[in-house]
């Protein structure tokens, strides 16, 4: 099944596709000019810090498909915020139509994926709570990446690590207790007399006549 963060992973890819093919047709100097664009071209609009909007405008006049691309995946992503499921149909038929020229490939398993669950995917703005498969993608992904450390690990094996790991349950800090918070600090809270506490070897012992 798709979901949001399935179709969300597929919008970055198809955009990570159009980079490569660009890189491919540029000059050493040209792939310089490019430097660091993949990192900013997967973030959210929202998350571009000034001096990385500043380098985007410089890929306007020399990149414009690069660009296109980048504005078109965060079309994609608006379509997630709209309130209502009738918004989002129509911001997902309008992004459909509006793919960038020459771009249609890339955006293709994109496209395939939203219309063939177009029903389940946009039962995601029906729900008081928007929900996801994420947390099972999430599982899918260490059971795929405990399968390729582990090679040839049986059913039986590979079924008891992912149920009985531990590794990924978050322990609570263990605390020490100080030795001087001893019987003597109890019994001054309780307003007792104070006991004397042997904290070592007496010092005194080292120094004899």
């Amino acid at each position: 099944m798709v979901d949001k963060f399935h179709v969300v992973r597929m919008a970055n890819e198809a955009l990570e596709k159009i980079r490569k093919d660009l890189r491919k047709e540029l000059t050493a100097n040209q792939r310089r000019t490019l430097k660091g664009d993949r990192k900013i071209l997967l973030k959210r609009a929202h998350d571009v810090s000034d001096r990385e909007r500043l380098i985007m405008e410089t890929w306007t006049g020399a990149f414009p498909q690069l660009l296109a691309a980048y504005e078109h995946k965060e079309r994609f992503f608006h379509i997630w915020d709209c309130p209502t499921r009738r918004d989002a149909e129509k911001a997902l038929a309008a992004w459909i139509d509006d793919i960038p020229q020459g771009q249609k490939e890339a955006w293709k398993d994109l496209v395939s994926a939203v219309s063939g669950w177009r029903e389940e995917m946009l039962t995601y703005f029906e729900t008081d709570i928007p929900i996801t498969n994420a947390f099972t993608e999430s599982i899918n992904r260490l059971a795929k990446d405990k399968n390729r450390d582990g090679r040839g690990y049986s059913f039986e094996v590979m079924r008891a690590r992912m149920l009985y790991t531990t590794k990924h349950k978050k322990k609570s800090p263990q605390t020490k207790d100080s030795p001087f918070l001893g019987r003597a600090t109890i019994a001054y809270s309780m307003g007792l007399p104070e006991q004397e506490k042997n904290f070592g070897v007496d010092l005194s012992t080292f120094w004899r006549d």
